[in-house]
């Protein structure tokens, strides 16, 4: 039985289809977040958000009546699917950071950002922002908290959703032997100074992690 431990808590459905899969699964959340509330207003600047979390949080500021006529970049499909149901205007969907980043000059020079982010967010948007010398406000709506647990067991595979998860869990283990899973690239980037075993989903989101996971052992080496 080939041993598995996700960072995140998994659904009954993904337990299921990870066990089918020959998986022996362990799972805790190795962090968690809690909401912040935000004075800083959309009003008609292109709004920024590259995570589900930053977008959740958003909506705890804001109503829907506030934000449907804004627009937005995002990472993930994810984040995409939870802003245009509140009537948010997403203009693009990217894979990762990086390529939203890529976009900024290329395409939005002639517009003002607000970035919705959480406390450790990377300094890539940031830094591109000020590189480009665009105009932009930066809102915290979200603190990220680590939770670091000793595990003593050796995993053939470690399972991440963040950087900030590799963080929590590096800071007690080793990655060994394992292959981390990365659900995208700027997680695999925050996971290579650990290990260079790192496996990425071709579609940046949770349920392609999954199958990526539940494919038949010879088609994971």
């Amino acid at each position: 039985m080939r041993h598995l431990l996700s960072t995140k808590v998994l659904a009954d459905g993904e337990i299921r289809q990870l066990e089918g899969a020959g998986w022996c699964i362990d799972h805790y959340d190795a962090i968690s977040i809690e909401f912040l509330k935000t004075s800083v207003p959309p009003d008609d600047h292109l709004l920024i958000f590259t995570s589900k979390n930053a977008v959740a949080a958003f909506f705890q500021s804001f109503s829907k009546r506030e934000v449907t006529a804004c627009r937005s970049l995002c990472v993930g499909k994810g984040a995409a699917g939870m802003l245009a149901e509140k009537g948010v205007t997403v203009l693009e969907v990217f894979h990762s950071a990086s390529e939203l980043a890529g976009s900024l000059g290329e395409k939005y020079a002639a517009d003002s950002f607000v970035y919705y982010c959480g406390n450790r967010r990377l300094d890539l948007i940031p830094e591109t922002l000020d590189t480009l010398g665009l105009s932009w406000q930066e809102a915290t709506v979200y603190k990220t908290i680590l939770n670091p647990i000793k595990w003593d067991r050796e995993y053939e595979a470690v399972v991440f959703f963040s950087p900030s998860a590799v963080q929590s869990y590096t800071a007690l283990n080793l990655m060994g032997p394992a292959t981390g899973y990365c659900i995208g690239k700027t997680t695999s980037a925050a996971l290579r100074q650990y290990t260079h075993r790192i496996v990425c989903p071709e579609t940046p989101d949770r349920t392609s992690l999954m199958d990526l996971l539940a494919r038949p052992e010879n088609e994971l080496k």
